[in-house]
């Protein structure tokens, strides 16, 4: 008697045969690939490197992600290649190689009650800048670098967190200062901010004499530009000029519009550093600001920010360390370039900076939740909301309430991990904090530490290797004694 077989059954029956026969094929058919790819790659590998695809393996053997994409940049524009969020090239991330102390019981801790963070901004004029917590917004200037409204969210910022922001290079905004408490006036080698009633609202004043991104070379910018700022220049191309203004004029000018208020000197961090200073002690300076290597800059070109300079940690350092040495304490030591947060400004503070100056951690705090409304049909990087050379769409888009919101955290969270930092060292104030407290975790970031107790056992180490040395050393002259007595022994009995 014939089996009948349902549908159901039928419909079982044909998927069970199809997936056999789907996973047969499958195993075939990737076995026979595998030998296939194989022969095909033990093929490329017996070849000239050159004439295939491993070509990309030893290119990425001695070629960076970075000098890939910025080759990739240069043959796409034409022009030299930028990446405005800072250097990535640096020999040793040295802040990383460097820790806290903890006091534990020798000496015991104190229990600080108040911590205070509150920082002189040049002690020694009439009118110091008195800032609540030691971090400042680094000059980044309206039209030139970013736009009127990450400006103004900024300038909110900073009066909300007690500290100051700067004008940057870029033209004099109304809106900007009218939110500042406390307003720095960045003076230029460009067209504008020379009015002295611009020089009349400034809490301080600070002479650009270059920075780490860019050095003291030319910057043109003639596209993109904001409309009030087109308006400004009539249609030209805006050339903020590089090399050294006069100084001594500059000084006697300065002083003579805003007398009671700090003058500072934004200096490039190089290997001259100390010859630098001696000639900026020929005239009234308050503040010295130290650009580091490591610094960024919306329009530096790569070949410079990458490869000039010195890093920040060092122009801190070898500042601090001159001008200890001449006697010199009325100057207020800024760092800037590379700080990314709380632990990288209580570390330059304690290598003998005064203040730090930052703006890309500030650049990811104002975009933080904004970046969403521009995917998935853009993927753009934070600096398109926030640089005033891209798309004007993209730059209405930008909430100034909600950017403040959470650069204002970023603030209130590196304020609090200030003083969780001073807490752990028993300290009471931001002002305290020394070399001493410091450690080297590796022995390349010992020699940042002009006296540090970890460089003990780096020295102990050192002392045992020529311990080791030379009882090595009196091993084999005891050897070589035995051997000479021994043959004068044999010949005089002979």
């Amino acid at each position: 008697m014939a089996t009948v077989i349902t549908a159901s059954e039928g419909i079982v029956l044909i998927t069970v045969l199809s997936t056999l026969v789907t996973f047969t094929v499958v195993i075939v058919g990737g076995w026979w690939g595998i030998r296939r790819l194989s022969r095909h790659l033990e093929h490329l590998a017996g070849t000239v490197p050159r004439t295939n695809l491993f070509e990309l393996f030893f290119m990425l053997k001695s070629w960076s992600w970075r000098e890939i994409l910025l080759t990739l940049q240069r043959s796409e524009t034409g022009k030299g290649a930028q990446h405005p969020m800072g250097s990535v090239v640096t020999d040793t991330p040295w802040l990383d190689q460097l820790a806290f102390d903890p006091v534990t019981l020798d000496p015991s801790p104190p229990v600080p009650k108040d911590i205070s963070l509150r920082v002189t901004i040049g002690p020694r004029a009439k009118k110091p800048l008195v800032l609540e917590l030691p971090v400042l917004v680094a000059p980044m200037g309206y039209g030139v670098g970013l736009t009127a409204a990450a400006k103004t969210a900024l300038a909110q910022v900073a009066a909300l967190a007690g500290t100051a922001t700067s004008s940057g290079e870029g033209p004099f905004l109304p809106e900007e200062r009218a939110y500042a408490h406390k307003w720095i006036l960045q003076w230029s080698q460009g067209p504008w901010n020379h009015q002295k009633e611009v020089v009349r609202l400034a809490d301080m004043v600070e002479i650009h004499l270059g920075q780490g991104a860019e050095g003291q070379i030319h910057i043109s910018r003639h596209k993109h530009l904001p409309r009030r700022l087109k308006r400004m220049v009539q249609g030209k191309s805006v050339v903020i000029r590089g090399g050294t203004p006069p100084l001594p004029y500059l000084f006697t000018h300065l002083k003579r519009i805003n007398p009671d208020i700090p003058i500072g000197v934004k200096l490039i961090a190089s290997n001259h550093i100390e010859k630098d200073l001696q000639i900026l002690m020929r005239w009234p300076v308050d503040v010295i600001t130290v650009d580091g290597q490591e610094a960024a800059s919306q329009n530096s070109p790569a070949v410079i920010s990458d490869h000039f300079g010195i890093p920040t940690v060092w122009a801190v350092i070898r500042a601090r360390r001159w001008l200890k040495r001449h006697h010199i304490h009325h100057i207020t030591l800024i760092a800037s370039g590379g700080v990314k947060g709380a632990a990288d400004i209580a570390k330059l503070i304690a290598l003998g900076a005064d203040a730090v100056a930052l703006g890309s951690p500030l650049l990811l705090a104002v975009s933080h939740e904004q970046l969403s409304k521009f995917l998935p049909l853009s993927w753009h990087g934070p600096s398109r909301l926030v640089f005033a050379d891209h798309s004007s769409h993209m730059a209405a888009r930008f909430d100034v309430g909600q950017a403040v919101h959470h650069a204002v955290n970023w603030f209130t969270s590196t304020a609090d991990e200030l003083r969780t930092i001073l807490e752990a060292l028993g300290l009471d104030k931001v002002a305290a904090l020394n070399p001493g407290l410091l450690i080297a975790k590796t022995e390349n970031a010992a020699p940042l530490l002009a006296v540090s107790r970890l460089e003990v056992p780096f020295l102990v180490t050192q002392l045992a290797g020529l311990t080791d040395s030379y009882k090595e050393l009196n091993h084999c002259l005891l050897e070589q004694y035995r051997l000479l007595r021994t043959q004068k022994e044999r010949i005089s009995g002979a």
